[in-house]
């Protein structure tokens, strides 16, 4: 009888041994995944590499038609059983991009997100028929906050690919979303639909050159959510960058032919409205005039505000910072009350360094390996 027990047992130690070992290694990607989360001391900011799939090739191929839609499939993807909340709100983000060089003709891109304060995540990834790529995910839009920080059990992490607003990939394509005042894309026959988070992911994703940016974004329908509407800016490692907007229905690109271009939040195509409540740079202008001077933040004209000192500064430095000095430029145009994170990708040595929260001081540098 108790060499029966024993056998019994054991076979139940080794049943339950074999269980583990099966499980361990059918959700070993997502393990990793979940164990690579890093919170950065003293910063708002967390680092994470994600190893399992994520499944974007299927999502593209059936789209998305509006925010609810892509949050149901994300959804799917982490676990049907949650809900990553999903924000109807406009947000007043006051974002500002620029590309530069440095002085031995690395290219870079710099950006501010000026939104309120929320954990920010460095995501690396590594999917197996795309290209690898460095973003920053603001990661309010997976339901986080400042009360609710992510922990490594939090499955909505998982979800955290769908939603770049910025980042840099192995070919040294680097994109950012900046929200303007109006977006809108004619949808056109049976093409796929998505949205502007998406939309950064295909290009970090599949784009090799900006020109390809753009004939990506082709094959697809966008839609605009009433919360944001953003034009995209890309660049290369070569210095080549475009910002790509969808006014009126239709796509434009405003090509580059400087060692520099500057992004804010408005449309920079040449269109005359009457209805959608744009501000024009001839009323800045005119403004400007009269004004007697004003900071970046005191009025309804910021964004060109922020645009010209900008323009301005890369136009007296013929286009070449430091890193340094890029952050000092950042800084002067971020706002002094809800800048989340800024970030500067190094699109030839493929880096991203960012600060959160107006922090200067306290720099976090992730870099991006080609390894295979």
């Amino acid at each position: 009888m108790k060499k029966a027990v024993k056998i019994i047992s054991y076979v139940v130690v080794v049943s339950l041994l074999l269980s583990v070992s099966v499980v361990g290694v059918r959700f070993f990607p997502e393990l990793r995944t979940m164990g690579s989360l890093k919170p950065i001391e003293g910063t708002d900011l967390y680092t994470m590499e994600f190893f399992a799939d994520y499944h974007f090739d299927e999502f593209l191929e059936q789209g998305a038609s509006s925010n609810i839609e892509y949050y149901k499939y994300v959804n799917s993807i982490v676990d049907n059983s949650i809900s990553i909340g999903l924000s109807e709100e406009s947000t007043t983000d006051a974002c500002s991009a620029f590309t530069f060089k440095d002085s031995g003709g690395r290219r870079y891109m710099a950006r501010n997100f000026d939104y309120k304060t929320n954990p920010v995540m460095l995501l690396v990834t590594s999917p197996e028929d795309a290209y690898k790529s460095i973003s920053t995910v603001n990661l309010n839009t997976l339901g986080f906050n400042t009360e609710n920080s992510p922990k490594m059990v939090d499955l909505s992490l998982f979800g955290a690919p769908y939603f770049p607003t910025d980042g840099v990939n192995e070919k040294g394509i680097s994109a950012s979303l900046l929200q303007v005042n109006f977006s809108r894309k004619t949808k056109e026959g049976s093409k796929p639909t998505i949205g502007i988070y998406a939309a950064v992911r295909l290009i970090l994703d599949y784009a090799d050159t900006v020109d390809k940016a753009v004939e990506l974004l082709d094959d697809y329908n966008m839609y605009f959510d009433s919360s944001l509407m953003a034009h995209l800016f890309v660049a290369d490692k070569l210095g080549n960058s475009e910002i790509i907007e969808f006014v009126n229905g239709e796509t434009h690109v405003i090509e580059n032919f400087e060692p520099y271009q500057v992004a804010s939040n408005f449309n920079n195509t040449e269109e005359i409205f009457d209805d959608d409540g744009y501000v024009y740079y001839k009323e800045y202008s005119d403004w400007l005039r009269n004004s007697g001077g004003t900071s970046a933040y005191d009025s309804e004209y910021s964004a060109y505000i922020r645009y010209d000192f900008m323009r301005d500064t890369l136009y007296n430095s013929s286009g070449i910072l430091s890193v340094d000095d890029a952050f000092k430029l950042l800084e002067n145009v971020a706002s002094p009350s809800k800048l989340q994170y800024s970030v500067v990708y190094d699109m030839t040595n493929l880096r991203a360094t960012v600060i959160t929260d107006n922090d200067w001081e306290k720099k976090t540098v992730a870099a991006l390996s080609t390894a295979k």
